[in-house]
């Protein structure tokens, strides 16, 4: 990028994301839970070898599966709220310069 090139940073879309992210945790737990009843009345009827390793299969992918809610959490907690924060704390400093230009920086000396 060249010298003095202007950059454009939405700070909506991150803070869209962020405040997402809570109905997509939402949505997911949902269908794990819906997907948890359907196995739950399944094995409830369904007896046998083949059960028992349909079981051991469908508990091993929910383990593996986890939350959502803590690689959402991770992300938006760490890297997103950190790139949020730093690009506010800039837009602030340069609010306040653009009020103030004088006030601010190297002028010239």
């Amino acid at each position: 990028m060249a010298e003095g090139a202007f950059v454009s940073v939405d700070i909506g879309k991150i803070s869209k994301f962020m405040s997402e992210s809570a109905e997509v945790i939402k949505e997911f737990d949902a269908i794990k839970e819906k997907f948890e009843d359907i196995n739950a009345a399944l094995l409830n009827k369904w007896k046998g070898e083949g059960a028992d390793a349909y079981k051991t299969e469908t508990d091993h992918i929910l383990e593996n599966i986890g939350g959502i809610k803590d690689v959402l959490d991770g992300i938006n907690n760490g890297a997103v709220k950190s790139l949020k924060d730093e690009y506010t704390k800039l837009d602030d400093e340069l609010a306040e310069f653009n009020k103030n230009p004088q006030s601010g920086g190297n002028q010239g000396g």
